[in-house]
């Protein structure tokens, strides 16, 4: 069943990455929690093609990292001998992800869904110190989640 969905994720992926790049608006879902509080499971993104330009330090970008989705933080520049490559991190993440080569990049969240609401897309201090948080406390970050499942039930029902 496992290999089943692995080929799902990546057709979808796929799916999503084409209609992207084809310059057309998509909506996705967040499934994992690398960018708390900014982004929480359950949340559905609108996301732009990029364009031409390249993505603005601070924003929210959308790429594919081994055959999935991945939505992070761009947080800086490598200019080498060769193309330039973008640096990204999940909000509560310890570690940068690998470069991403610019041509790798499928688009910028415009905006973000949350239980049927929009919600604005910032980094304000409260979010950074939670960030920090989460980021240094395996425990804090189950409390958060926990908490947020109840929430969703809350909402749904």
């Amino acid at each position: 069943m496992e290999a089943g969905l692995n080929n799902l994720d990546r057709i979808g992926c796929e799916l999503v990455a084409e209609s992207v790049r084809a310059g057309h608006d998509v909506r996705v879902r967040v499934s994992g929690s690398s960018m708390l509080p900014t982004l929480w499971p359950g949340d559905e993104l609108l996301v732009r093609a990029h364009g031409p330009a390249e993505p603005s330090r601070g924003e929210l970008v959308l790429f594919v990292r081994d055959g999935r989705l991945c939505t992070h933080r761009l947080i800086g520049r490598l200019d080498g001998a060769g193309a330039a490559q973008l640096i990204m991190r999940g909000d509560t993440a310890i570690a940068s992800d690998p470069p991403v080569a610019v041509s790798e990049i499928l688009g910028t969240v415009a905006s973000i869904s949350r239980g049927g609401r929009e919600v604005q897309i910032s980094t304000s201090p409260a979010q950074k110190l939670i960030s920090f948080g989460i980021r240094h406390s395996d425990f804090l970050r189950r409390a958060v989640l926990k908490i947020h499942s109840i929430r969703r039930r809350l909402w749904t029902d």
